[in-house]
């Protein structure tokens, strides 16, 4: 839906007007930067919200608990050392991607966090495509 309509549809929802104001708010700030979005990076975050479902709860909290803050944590230039390490993985099946993550030569230059978590996160097949 075009921005208008986006409004138009929240103005004539009940369920929505009977929000409390701030959560109203955070719903429009929500659909605002949605809507200010490249179409790539509305593909990507389509794409992580297919994986999330895909989860078991048990892999969300592993998510949510662990992978998350470390990936959080890690300086700009260290996550796209691990962003290269998961295009690397992404095509591959599990054996070939087992082989390389136990490879030295394909894990060197990763601290022994960074190899945890780029494990964690191949073994959810979560990462950016190829290219």
């Amino acid at each position: 839906m075009s921005p208008a309509e986006q409004e138009k549809f929240l103005n004539n929802n009940a369920r929505f007007r009977n929000l409390p104001p701030e959560q109203q708010a955070r719903i429009r700030q929500r659909l605002q930067t949605w809507n200010n979005l490249s179409p790539e990076q509305r593909q990507t975050l389509l794409q992580r919200e297919r994986v999330l479902a895909e989860m078991t709860p048990e892999q969300r909290r592993y998510v949510r608990e662990t992978l998350m803050p470390q990936w959080q944590s890690l300086p700009p230039a260290r996550r796209q050392v691990v962003l290269g390490k998961l295009r690397d993985l992404h095509d591959l099946s599990d054996s070939e991607r087992a082989a390389k993550l136990n490879d030295e030569s394909f894990m060197n230059g990763l601290s022994p966090d960074e190899r945890q978590m780029l494990r964690g996160l191949s073994n959810l097949r979560v990462g950016p495509p190829p290219g």
